[in-house]
């Protein structure tokens, strides 16, 4: 790994915005756009977390919480950067900055998404609900999973 290529975590900020947005765009077939991430940064009820090697974002984790309870919302690492815990390392910090405010982190997730299911497995998640046709382009049911904090 070379200088350039050496990882840091940073809040997600409007510093960091953009290399967000192209992140999500290599990631997902549908992402949200850079306007609503920009909204989310003005959100106080939203927080995130963006791996960075140089300017570009390799790994990015966006979450919402009301009272006690987490959404996470997004979840990504860049193919390039995959199985070097950099999504364990956004969770963790997630984790930590959100002790004592929420108890419990819920999700859905792809049926089909097995790498991401078994990731969010070994963070501890555990199936909680089913949603039939919940996704579309193609349609495709939700796995609902939840963790307590």
């Amino acid at each position: 790994m070379t200088p350039r290529d050496e990882l840091r975590t940073e809040l997600f900020s409007a510093e960091n915005l953009h290399a967000v947005s192209q992140l999500t765009k290599r990631c997902f077939k549908a992402p949200w756009s850079e306007e609503i991430y920009r909204r989310e940064l003005d959100n106080p009820q939203s927080v995130g977390f963006v791996c960075m090697a140089g300017a570009e974002a390799v790994g990015m984790i966006h979450c919402n919480f009301v009272l006690d309870e987490l959404t996470l919302n997004t979840l990504c690492v860049d193919e390039a950067y995959r199985r070097r815990g950099i999504a364990r390392m956004l969770w963790n910090a997630v984790t930590e900055m959100m002790r004592g405010v929420c108890t419990v982190c819920y999700l859905e997730v792809r049926e089909s998404n097995t790498p991401a299911r078994t990731l969010y497995a070994s963070l501890g998640f555990e199936q909680n609900g089913y949603r039939p046709r919940y996704y579309s382009d193609p349609e495709e049911a939700a796995v609902l999973m939840a963790v307590q904090l």
